[in-house]
């Protein structure tokens, strides 16, 4: 059994080394093999996967290897959220690691047939490998999509403003490419001159895109107007938020008196402050007009009218009563004035996160949520909405994003086409573990500021808070899980530029499929010319 074992390990040794690579080299840590990450995997391939089997066991031990170590929070997530024994949690990480990315061996498969069938050259299946995995990435159902283009924003690789023209999709096709030239050119090393020449070519495209990426985000630092925003981070527990969630007064009391405090220290430090931003949920009632003589809003009205200032918050909303048959519940974001009352009418969170917000299917099958009661089963919003924000120079818009809907380019690219000033991004990361997930959360929540080049205001319960400008000057960070409070001076440009990746962009994927299109006519083209 071992020395089978080892025998797969021996065949496998590359894939496995790829997986590594990849997951090594993404949030959060230092992207040192991004541009060679995939080169194992794409050689094996091409030059010892004999079937379309192999290729298929190949990419599922670089998917299986890079989600392991890129991803494996999830276990803690299962643990804290889930409340799964540690070992139902690890096996639960085992199975998410088993199928969450089987595009890439997916595609490894189908790439090795092709080849076989077609008698590819290396450089039409490492062609057809970049840009397959790169569309099947952005096509593949998965709880939240990421990419390895995110890794410059994180490393602060000045190719990263590029983004605001074909977004971080578009950056992790332009890697992957990459990660193929390379492979082409190893492949061809025993001529001199053909790698003296491209290594050249490829060096100086590397230097070109990270100098004009540079200066290309100098245009995005000019401004007109500046908002002082103060974000409030309680630090609350996740049991106070599971209990507060279930109504026990006790803990929702707690919670707002938290906020409160914090908010008075924020105001206290810098009294001009013109906007308070609390997180996801923070207020742990509903804040609806019709709600207004409940307990909690009264005394949210009463904590405000001290400070004077309108505040952005996370909070508990519901269908109005008599408007519809089954009144829903929502997971909401209320912009509100110093007497809590609405400045706007709420947005609801749209893109919910599958048995954490609703349970799958349940609304074609209702009987599903009677049979597991524990997961909750909020509405789901009609999807971006911006709210509107009187400021003293002038009305700004304000984009909002609920948690993980900051990580869907498609999402902040509807709250820029509202023409949204501000994006602002209300979360809690209390169930994800304090390395790994925080981090990948905020900078792929970030990056979509980078794509509208909109200023966004991010506020979560136990971090990491903050604030980006439009040009990607990043500002103050909050430590995590610490009760803190920061005021940022955000500046901004009313009615900014809509970027090319809003107008465009996004549909670079056409460019992709037709280029994969020629280059696979091309190689059938010379399959029938070898045959004859």
């Amino acid at each position: 059994m071992m020395l089978k074992i080892f025998e797969i390990f021996k065949k496998y040794r590359w894939p496995l080394f790829s997986g590594l690579l990849i997951g090594t080299s993404y949030i959060p840590f230092p992207p040192w093999a991004l541009l060679f990450c995939f080169i194992p995997l794409w050689l094996f391939l091409i030059k010892d996967a004999k079937t379309w089997r192999e290729g298929f066991i190949a990419g599922w031990w670089t998917q299986f290897t890079l989600t392991l170590i890129g991803f494996h929070w999830v276990a803690y997530t299962a643990a804290k959220f889930g409340g799964f024994p540690w070992p139902v949690a690890i096996l639960t990480l085992l199975l998410f690691a088993s199928g969450v990315h089987l595009y890439i061996p997916l595609t490894s498969a189908l790439v090795v047939f092709l080849k076989k069938r077609f008698h590819w050259q290396p450089s039409i299946a490492l062609f057809a490998l970049a840009t397959i995995t790169s569309l099947a990435e952005r096509l593949w159902p998965s709880i939240f999509p990421w990419n390895l283009g995110y890794t410059l924003l994180w490393a602060k690789i000045p190719a990263y403003n590029w983004a605001d023209v074909i977004g971080f999709e578009g950056l992790a096709s332009l890697v992957l490419l990459l990660n193929a030239w390379l492979a082409w050119i190893w492949e061809q090393r025993h001529r001199r001159r053909v790698i003296e020449r491209h290594i050249f070519i490829f060096l100086v495209f590397i230097v070109s895109v990270n100098l004009t990426g540079f200066f290309h985000a100098q245009r995005w630092s000019e401004f007109d107007r500046t908002l002082r925003v103060s974000i409030v981070q309680a630090n609350i527990g996740d049991l106070e938020k599971v209990f507060a969630e279930k109504g026990q007064n006790h803990f929702q009391n707690s919670i707002i008196e938290s906020y409160l405090r914090l908010t008075e220290q924020a105001v206290q430090a810098t009294p001009n402050t013109e906007l308070l931003v609390w997180p996801e949920t923070a207020f742990p009632d509903f804040l609806n007009t019709y709600n207004r003589t409940s307990r909690y809003p009264e005394l949210l009205a009463k904590g405000l009218e001290r400070f004077g200032k309108p505040l952005l918050t996370g909070a508990y909303s519901k269908d109005a009563p008599g408007t519809t048959a089954q009144r829903k519940t929502y997971n909401g974001l209320f912009l509100v004035d110093a007497s809590a009352h609405l400045l706007d009418q709420p947005y609801h969170k749209t893109n919910l996160l599958a048995f954490g917000e609703y349970f799958p299917f349940s609304e074609y099958v209702p009987f599903l949520v009677k049979l597991l009661p524990f997961i909750a089963n909020f509405g789901r919003g009609e999807g971006p909405k911006v709210l509107n924000y009187s400021h003293i120079e002038g009305p700004l818009k304000i984009g909002g994003q609920i948690c993980y809907e900051g990580l869907y380019p498609d999402f902040s690219r509807g709250l820029a086409e509202q023409k949204a000033d501000i994006l602002a991004n209300v979360t809690n990361d209390s169930w994800f573990g304090k390395n790994f997930e925080p981090h990948q959360h905020l900078y792929m929540t970030l990056a979509r500021g980078i794509e509208t080049r909109r200023p966004l205001i991010r506020s979560t319960n136990t971090g990491i808070s903050t604030v980006m400008l439009a040009d990607g000057t990043l500002l103050q960070q909050s430590p995590q899980h610490t009760e803190w409070h920061g005021t940022f001076d955000l500046r901004l440009k009313k009615s900014a530029p809509t970027t090319d990746f809003v107008l465009w962009g996004h549909y670079d994927w056409i460019l992709l499929f037709a280029a994969l299109l020629v280059v696979l006519f091309k190689g059938v083209r010379n399959a029938r010319t070898h045959r004859s």
